[in-house]
């Protein structure tokens, strides 16, 4: 399904998200790379503790978080203020601290070329108008040899195929006890189900959709998502 809200729309969609669903989502669905995988992907990586990260469309901070605790300098970026601000409450402490920016990825990024040493979007692709015109901005705010990480969802994929309302079944006892207002996560999630059925990649399809945008893949493992590591090009 193509999903046809306008900016406004998305927006609030993903501010309601954000809010009530994202966090909870996570430990039922298991789809999304762990924060720690990344950290020790970037490790692999030998970036130097301090280098630039770009967290793009971060959601609610839970990677921006555990790049920030690893030493790395994060500038973490969403359009929906729902998200940002669960991840203002998610850049406390000293070891935690990361820099917020409200900006639309369809926009552009208002960085400069060669900016960030990494730039890692999980599981946002799929929810811009161009991909690929959003991964050559990516590629053009990387230094040469910078490191790209994506998270995308897989073509015929059961974990995403299944209705959301499946995945938490059982649970919708418990968010009416804790506040009528939770309510609006079993709404919310089923939406995002749909909405998440319009772009989905197979190994092939990421590997050529970056390699379109002059990265060069290093790796690109199946599991509940795509996970593709990739190098910008030198040219």
């Amino acid at each position: 399904m193509k999903c046809t809200l306008g900016s406004q729309g998305r927006r609030l969609f993903w501010s309601i998200y954000g809010r009530y669903a994202w966090d909870e989502q996570q430990d039922p669905t298991r789809i999304y790379p762990p924060p720690a995988q990344i950290v020790t992907i970037l490790a692999g990586r030998r970036i130097r503790h301090g280098a630039r990260v770009l967290d793009a469309g971060c959601g609610t901070g839970n990677y921006a978080r555990a790049l920030a605790q690893a030493g790395y300098a994060v500038v973490a970026m969403d359009f929906a203020p729902g998200m940002l601000v669960k991840a203002q409450a998610k850049s406390a402490g000293p070891t935690a601290r990361f820099a917020l920016l409200a900006a639309d990825l369809n926009a552009g990024i208002t960085f400069p070329d060669g900016y960030f040493d990494h730039v890692m979007s999980i599981s946002v692709l799929q929810t811009l108008v161009d991909p690929l015109a959003v991964l050559h901005e990516f590629r053009r705010v990387l230094k040469p040899g910078g490191t790209l990480i994506l998270s995308l969802p897989k073509r015929n994929a059961a974990v995403l195929t299944q209705p959301l309302t499946q995945v938490i079944r059982g649970r919708v006892d418990q968010l009416q006890r804790r506040t009528p207002g939770k309510i609006l996560l079993v709404v919310v999630k089923a939406l995002a189900d749909r909405y998440h059925r319009g772009a989905r990649w197979t190994v092939a399809d990421a590997t050529a959709m970056l390699q379109a945008a002059n990265f060069v893949p290093r790796s690109i493992e199946e599991g509940p998502q795509i996970l593709a590591v990739a190098l910008r090009s030198q040219e």
